[in-house]
């Protein structure tokens, strides 16, 4: 009975030796392969760069690449593919080298059944799926499932490469819950990890899928990205201004979910440290609170007079 069906990309320049493993996947009792066999690292780089697999069965000698460089180039190419390495017996030291720099098994040439392939191909892809939640669960907020701190911190420096290298404008967005004590005093900290989780929904409504976005701690929210066309960050700071106004019509909730936002804009020709942007977008964020904190307070004494 056939429990599950993968996709994998044999990379194995000898012929005979690809033939053979390919007859031994046919063999499995639980599994159903689908085999795609390319002989060069090239053809294996363009063919994950097009289609998907589960798990890559990989050969280290081949005609344009060996040992540990094949094998790299291939986790560069594929972080999120397990790979399965294929050695001979007389390099089986390499294996195990193969497993510290990344692989999740190795295999010896002609010491292999198709018994054992099944086996470790399924075991590679499960381990692998174990080891990305663990990944995932290090770096996202456990109540908003945005980024934590661990997560901005490993993913910034994509973004700045991303603006180093194009003509593109990046941004920086700090948010700050205005009053957020005051829920939490007045309604409890329920209603408190309530309004976060609301307000984090908010974010992911208005900015972009690619978009990094943040939960820093407490009430503080980040925001961080590649503008498509300029203008577009703050375009996405007045839809949330909307959304957030429609929500908090009177009626519609117990309490108000209001924030403050600093942002910074930088392009190529920089800051491009995040040292200084971040110090740009918390100074912008501060400025916007102590506006709305003064905006806040005339509204109140207005409000207290009318009575």
């Amino acid at each position: 009975m056939i429990h599950y069906s993968f996709r994998v990309l044999l990379v194995e320049d000898v012929t005979l030796l690809a033939r053979i493993t390919q007859q031994m996947l046919k063999k499995s009792f639980a599994c159903k392969y689908t085999v795609v066999h390319k002989t060069t690292l090239a053809e294996a780089i363009g063919e994950l760069n097009i289609d998907e697999f589960d798990v890559v069965l990989l050969d280290l000698n081949l005609p344009d690449s060996a040992e540990i460089a094949t094998l790299q180039k291939v986790l560069e190419t594929a972080p999120d593919i397990p790979v399965i390495v294929l050695t001979s017996n007389q390099r089986r030291e390499i294996g195990f080298e193969t497993v510290k720099s990344g692989a999740q098994d190795f295999l010896i040439k002609g010491e292999i059944n198709f018994i054992a392939l099944d086996r470790a191909i399924v075991f590679a892809i499960e381990r692998h799926r174990l080891q990305r939640t663990v990944r995932q669960l290090a770096v996202i907020d456990e109540l908003t499932s945005l980024y934590n701190r661990r997560g901005f911190n490993t993913l910034h420096p994509d973004i700045l490469d991303q603006v180093r290298d194009s003509d593109k404008r990046g941004y920086l967005c700090y948010f700050d819950l205005d009053r957020f004590k005051q829920i939490n005093d007045e309604f409890g900290h329920k209603k408190g990890d309530e309004a976060l989780v609301e307000f984090a929904s908010n974010l992911r409504s208005v900015f972009r899928k690619n978009a990094l976005l943040v939960r820093l701690g407490g009430d503080e929210f980040v925001a961080m990205g590649v503008e498509d066309e300029p203008g577009q960050v703050q375009m996405a700071r007045q839809s949330l201004d909307i959304v957030l106004s429609v929500r908090n019509r009177p009626g519609a909730s117990e309490f108000t979910l209001e924030c403050s936002c600093g942002i910074a804009l930088f392009d190529r020709s920089g800051p491009l440290t995040i040292e200084e942007l971040s110090g740009r977008a918390d100074a912008a964020l501060y400025r916007d609170k102590e506006g709305r904190r003064r905006d806040y307070s005339r509204s109140h004494e207005t409000a207290e007079a009318v009575k």
